[in-house]
């Protein structure tokens, strides 16, 4: 999806998104801008256009700067851009390991009965109308 020189810029600007802070690793380190990236636009076809414009119109440029200009001028393309720089990030399994989170024992629709509980009471309280 992205050429090499794509790749670069992006690894730049993801880097920068998302930079290494301990335990978590960085953008690159994760892996975002190799098969992850590809993988969050398989998700999102809908972001693949206006996120390669994001990278065009950051290219040649410092990451931070490309970033501020990106922001203010083109919010449609900074979305895009960090929108799927995010998505990509916790597919990472380096990221998924670092969070160290557990699911929970259980599928929440167990509750259903005590949601269901919780709301006849909400519906049975006296309100009054306008």
């Amino acid at each position: 999806m992205l050429d090499s020189e794509q790749r670069r810029t992006f690894a730049a600007l993801a880097d920068v998104l998302i930079p290494a802070s301990e335990p978590m690793p960085s953008a690159t380190a994760a892996g975002v801008p190799e098969a992850l990236i590809d993988q969050v636009l398989g998700y999102r076809p809908d972001l693949a256009e206006t996120f390669a414009g994001a990278v065009a119109s950051c290219a040649g440029q410092g990451p931070e700067a490309a970033l501020d200009e990106l922001a203010a001028r083109r919010p449609d393309q900074f979305q895009a851009l960090t929108l799927l720089t995010a998505g990509a990030y916790f597919l990472s399994p380096q990221v998924k390991t670092a969070l160290a989170y557990d699911s929970p024992p259980r599928a929440a629709h167990d509750d259903t009965d005590a949601y269901v509980d919780m709301l006849v009471d909400v519906v049975e309280r006296d309100f009054p109308t306008a």
